[in-house]
C-alpha cells in the first residue's frame, strides 16, 4: 500500500495502474508520461489534467556530451549552474560503468534522468534474489524515496579521519544500494598530533561545535585550539594526505563520486592517479577535454582526453600530465612518491607557517583583552571619582 501510494503521489496515476506498476515494476511508464505533458508547450487540457501539480518535477534541461573512451562511446550530463549534483554524479556512474545508456540526443530533462534513475532501481530490486517480495517492496519503496531527495540535494556530515567516513543519514543508503562509493578528502593528517587529538573521531557538525566552545573560552590555550581548528574548516575541503588516502582505497579503474566544497563529482583512479570527470557546460563542444587531473589542493591540474592522454587544451606549467596508457614502470612509482613525500613536507612547512601565524593572533587577541580590561578599569575607576 505504501508503494501505491508513493507511485500516486509522484505519477498521479489510478489504483488500477497503481496495480499494473506493481506487478510490472515499470516506475518510468507513469512518470514519464506526467514529464512529457508538462514540458509539452501545448498540452491536451482535461478535468484531470486541472487537478494535477507539476510543482515538484524537475523542470532543468541538462546538455549530453558524447565522450570516447577505451570501452567505447558514452553520453555524458553535463553540469548547469544550479543543477542536481548527486543525481548527475550518480547517472555519469552508471553510463561509465556501462549499467545505463541516454538516448543519442543533444540534451534530456531532468525529469527524463528520475524516470531513467527511478526504472533502473525498481529493475535492480526485482533482481535481488535476496529479499523476500515483502522485504523487496520496502526496500523499493525506501529506495525511490531516496532517489527523489538526491533530485535537489542531499545533506552529509562528513569525518575527517576515513576518505569514507560520513555520518550515515538514510540519503545516504541509496548510495549503498547502487554500489557506489561515496569519498572526501577532507582528512587531517595523523603525523599532525595537535590537530588529529583536536579532530579525533568527531564530526563536521560536532567539530563546529566545539571550535565555537572553544572561542568563548579566555583560556590561550583553548584560543590557540580555536585558531587551529578554524583553520582547518576554512580550507578547501581537501588535504595532501587526503588525496594519498582516496587514491590507496581505490583500485585501480574504479569509478566513485567526491564530495568536496558541497559539490558531488565523478572521479575514477587510473594508474595510481585521480581524476575528475568534466561536466562543465563550457566543455561540451571540445570531446577531447574528458578528464581533470586531481593532484593537488590548488587548481594546478590538467585536461585529458577519455583515454587519459594529454589534452590539447594545455595545462598549468607545474603539473604534465603523461600518457597513463602505458603501464608504469617502477622508476615511475618511485618517482611519484618522491612527489608526494615532497609534498607531504611542503605541507609541513605550510603548517608550521600557520602554527606561527596562530601563536601572532593569539598573542594580538591576548593583547585586545588586556586593552579592553585597562580601558574598562580606568572607566571604573573614573566613575568612582565623580561619584
Amino acid at each position: 500500500n505504501e508503494y501505491k501510494s508513493y507511485l500516486r503521489m509522484h505519477s498521479d496515476v489510478s489504483n488500477e495502474d497503481c496495480n499494473q506498476s506493481t506487478s510490472t515494476g515499470d516506475f518510468a511508464s507513469a512518470f514519464h508520461q506526467n514529464v512529457n505533458d508538462a514540458d509539452d508547450p501545448n498540452p491536451t487540457t482535461s478535468s484531470s489534467d486541472m487537478n494535477k501539480d507539476y510543482s515538484s518535477i524537475p523542470q532543468e534541461i541538462f546538455y549530453i556530451k558524447e565522450i570516447e573512451c577505451a570501452k567505447g562511446k558514452y553520453g555524458i550530463v553535463l553540469q548547469s549552474v544550479n543543477g542536481p549534483c548527486p543525481l548527475i554524479a550518480v547517472i555519469n556512474i552508471l553510463i561509465l560503468r556501462g549499467e545505463m545508456k541516454l538516448e543519442k540526443s543533444d540534451y534530456i530533462s531532468a525529469g527524463e534522468l528520475c524516470s531513467l534513475l527511478g526504472n533502473f532501481i525498481l529493475d535492480k530490486n526485482n533482481h535481488a534474489d535476496r529479499l523476500d517480495s515483502g522485504h523487496r517492496e520496502q526496500y523499493t519503496v525506501d529506495s525511490l524515496d531516496r532517489f527523489v531527495q538526491i533530485q535537489t540535494g542531499i545533506d552529509v556530515n562528513v569525518k575527517f579521519n576515513s576518505p569514507d567516513g560520513f555520518e550515515y543519514t538514510p540519503e545516504l543508503a541509496l548510495f549503498d544500494f547502487l554500489s557506489i562509493k561515496l569519498l572526501h578528502g577532507w582528512l587531517y593528517d595523523p603525523q599532525d598530533k595537535l590537530l588529529s587529538r583536536l579532530v579525533a573521531d568527531l564530526s563536521y557538525n560536532q567539530l563546529v561545535e566545539k571550535a565555537l566552545t572553544l572561542q568563548s573560552s579566555e583560556d590561550d590555550s583553548e584560543i590557540s585550539n580555536y585558531i587551529m581548528i578554524k583553520d582547518f574548516i576554512d580550507t578547501a575541503q581537501l588535504t595532501v594526505y587526503g588525496i594519498c588516502e582516496i587514491i590507496h582505497a581505490l583500485s585501480d579503474g574504479e569509478i566513485v563520486i567526491l564530495f568536496r566544497n558541497n559539490h558531488f563529482s565523478t572521479i575514477c583512479k587510473q594508474n595510481s592517479r585521480l581524476y575528475l570527470l568534466v561536466t562543465d557546460v563550457g566543455w561540451k563542444e571540445n570531446s577531447n577535454v574528458v578528464w581533470e587531473t586531481l593532484d593537488s589542493t590548488t587548481n594546478c591540474t590538467s585536461f585529458v582526453n577519455g583515454f587519459f592522454a594529454p589534452s590539447e587544451c594545455g595545462s598549468n606549467p607545474m603539473y604534465t600530465v603523461e600518457d597513463d596508457n602505458i603501464p608504469v614502470t617502477e622508476e615511475e612509482r618511485q618517482e611519484q612518491q618522491k612527489l608526494w613525500d615532497e609534498a607531504k613536507v611542503l605541507q609541513q612547512q605550510q603548517r608550521q607557517q600557520q602554527q606561527q601565524q596562530q601563536q601572532q593572533r593569539q598573542h594580538q587577541h591576548h593583547h585586545q583583552q588586556l586593552h579592553q580590561h585597562v580601558d574598562t578599569s580606568e572607566r571604573g575607576s573614573r566613575r568612582c571619582n565623580i561619584t
